[in-house]
């Protein structure tokens, strides 16, 4: 049995028979939940999967003191709704709030609902869109970041050029072995050799 504060009880007989008369449609809806005597909040759904919860979210409806005669509080505050964008809950509370304010001296819940659950796909379908786009544009741009060459470090050596007085030198400090000895180590000689025998001692 629910029990509820003074404060949650309608405020009028209005509200009372209107309480009632939801109580009698929304019985053994699943979606309609009954949160005290002047709060309610409904699952509105545009998908056949109840998997699916990209289309679909929970609209709070809740009942001023001074209600009918100013609209109902309206809200998407549920965690059920975290995949809703902030643009997409702003564009569904401003029609739903243009429907409220249209309704204002006579009951309007059900007429909130009702509307909600047959004028809103697109503004869903939007929604989805939207999330699909901006989780594409991250996923590039992480793709471009790790795939970024790396600019910094060492730069390449130039190599120094030996001249041929300092290859001779080098070539001295090794040992007697020539495979010790580095490659062209002799050709100075082996080249003034020549020009003086004229190739005569190698053929």
């Amino acid at each position: 049995m629910l029990v509820v504060s003074a404060r949650q009880v309608p405020q009028s007989l209005g509200n009372v028979e209107e309480l009632e008369v939801l109580r009698s449609i929304y019985e053994g809806d699943p979606s309609f939940k009954e949160v005290s005597a002047t709060k309610f909040t409904y699952k509105v759904t545009y998908s056949e999967d109840a998997e699916d919860i990209s289309k679909s979210f929970v609209l709070e409806v809740e009942w001023p003191a001074e209600y009918p005669q100013v609209a109902a509080a309206c809200s998407l505050n549920s965690f059920f709704n975290n995949h809703l964008s902030a643009k997409t809950k702003s564009s569904i509370l401003a029609d739903i709030s243009q429907q409220a304010d249209e309704n204002i001296g006579e009951a309007m819940t059900f007429t909130l609902i009702e509307w909600a659950k047959s004028e809103l796909s697109e503004t869903i379908e939007n929604n989805i869109v939207e999330a699909a786009t901006s989780a594409h544009s991250e996923a590039t741009e992480s793709s471009s970041a790790a795939g970024q060459p790396v600019r910094e470090g060492k730069k390449k050596e130039k190599k120094e050029q030996l001249t041929k007085n300092q290859k001779r030198r080098l070539a001295e400090r090794f040992g007697a072995h020539a495979d010790e000895r580095p490659r062209g180590w002799d050709w100075v000689d082996v080249i003034r050799h020549l020009s003086k025998t004229g190739g005569a001692e190698l053929t």
